[in-house]
């Protein structure tokens, strides 16, 4: 009998300390400091980024375009893709929506596809939050579908349904 208790003893310590093991790198995790979108938004001004006003007071920040290889489990299936990261702030006194926001891309005079690869953090609009707060910062990405080879790719921008377009990339990936 107290080899018994000696065993369900063990296994009770095993248990509460992996437990607390959990806990405390959860604890250590939360407490490492993250990057504020301040610091996103200064960080794709260094790599050559573009700002774009959406409307008063709220500006989109695009970084320079990275070609990438999607993976398997990217929707559509693609080669190669070119993905940007953008920051949305909204210095305006009120909410903003991404949702309003539509992306067209080309690529060598065709239609490029937007291409959700979740599995490396290109989401899309569809990732991105429902709302921007007045004084608030956005960070998300999207990607599009372009040939294995140097492309002539255009991206645009339209804020919502009944604005004209704006040009956010015009160049060769």
């Amino acid at each position: 009998m107290p080899v018994v208790r000696l065993a369900v003893a063990a296994c009770v310590l095993l248990v509460l300390t992996a437990c607390g093991a959990t806990k405390t790198t959860t604890e250590a995790h939360q407490s490492l400091p993250t990057p504020s979108a301040a610091a996103d938004r200064a960080d794709l001004m260094t790599k050559g980024a573009v700002t774009r006003t959406i409307r008063d007071g709220v500006t989109l920040v695009v970084s320079a375009p990275t070609s990438f290889t999607p993976t398997e489990t990217a929707y559509p299936k693609a080669a190669r893709a070119v993905a940007f990261e953008l920051v949305i702030d909204n210095r305006s006194d009120t909410v903003y929506r991404p949702a309003q926001l539509s992306f067209v891309a080309t690529a060598d005079g065709l239609d490029a596809s937007q291409i959700i690869d979740s599995t490396q953090g290109y989401n899309g609009l569809t990732g991105a939050a429902d709302e921007v707060l007045p004084s608030q910062m956005l960070r998300f990405s999207v990607a599009f579908e372009v040939p294995s080879h140097a492309s002539s790719v255009r991206v645009v921008l339209r804020p919502a349904a009944a604005d004209a377009t704006i040009p956010i990339f015009d160049g060769t990936v």
